[in-house]
């Protein structure tokens, strides 16, 4: 008997040691459930507020960057309206340049340079060079065919050369043609501006052309192969003989 109640007593321990760990886990897997869910929550309320911030971030860059992109656009608007006026203003300025020269070469069409006339205290430029022309160039001019006549300032050292107004263009080609008469090392040219002058030194440093001269206001410079091309100021001597080599072809 006493067994018996000994047994009961052992099975009893062991179903409320039973009882007590299924209590004891279904409590603990209750905590953990909750505590899951809480901290599911929580991180996911963590999750939701970090992402927003994020959002707002990333809104806040893409107006910044949207606003940075209208602004670039209108500075290169405005880098692109400059570069057009800056183009426009430098044709402007070149044809200008072009049509002063033009006009200045004009004004001394009729104009002769004389170099290495000795020059003389009382000179009266004006009879001397009638009376050289008549002599040694063989042509009739009278004085009042020589509209203006005057030294100007040389190179120290040397003599001054005299420039020489005629009446017209035909007398002073008549005279130029007649100046391989001249004697004591006189010579005779064309008064040419500056810009023409400079315009013919790059031609002639080129060394791409046979000859290059100036002949009514135009300079002109021959090729080896025979061809004459007219240049002007500002033109690229490279660009414009492939294109004239172009259309010769």
């Amino acid at each position: 008997m006493v067994d018996i109640i000994a047994e009961c007593s052992t099975t009893s321990c062991l179903v409320q040691q039973k009882d007590l760990k299924d209590t004891v886990t279904n409590i603990v897997k209750q905590l953990l459930s909750t505590f899951e869910k809480n901290l599911s929550e929580k991180i996911e309320a963590k999750v939701r507020e970090t992402t927003g911030k994020l959002k707002d971030q990333v809104d806040s860059l893409m107006i910044d960057n949207e606003n940075l992109r209208e602004r670039m656009k209108a500075k290169d608007k405005t880098i692109e309206t400059l570069q057009e006026q800056v183009s426009d203003n430098n044709n402007r300025a070149i044809e200008a340049i072009k049509l002063g020269n033009y006009n200045e070469q004009y004004s001394i069409k009729r104009n002769i340079r004389i170099l290495n006339y000795p020059e003389s205290p009382n000179e009266v430029l004006r009879d001397e060079f009638v009376n050289m022309a008549k002599k040694e160039l063989k042509i009739d001019i009278k004085p009042d065919d020589v509209q203006e006549i005057h030294r100007i300032p040389g190179k120290e050292g040397h003599t001054k050369p005299v420039i020489v107004k005629v009446r017209n263009t035909d007398l002073k080609i008549k005279i130029m043609r007649q100046r391989g008469g001249l004697k004591n090392d006189i010579r005779f040219h064309d008064d040419i501006t500056q810009r023409n002058l400079e315009l013919m030194a790059r031609l002639k440093n080129s060394e791409q052309f046979e000859n290059v001269w100036f002949f009514n206001c135009n300079v002109f410079a021959k090729q080896q192969n025979g061809s004459i091309i007219i240049f002007d100021l500002f033109d690229d001597i490279e660009q414009k003989l492939k294109n004239k080599n172009k259309i010769g072809h």
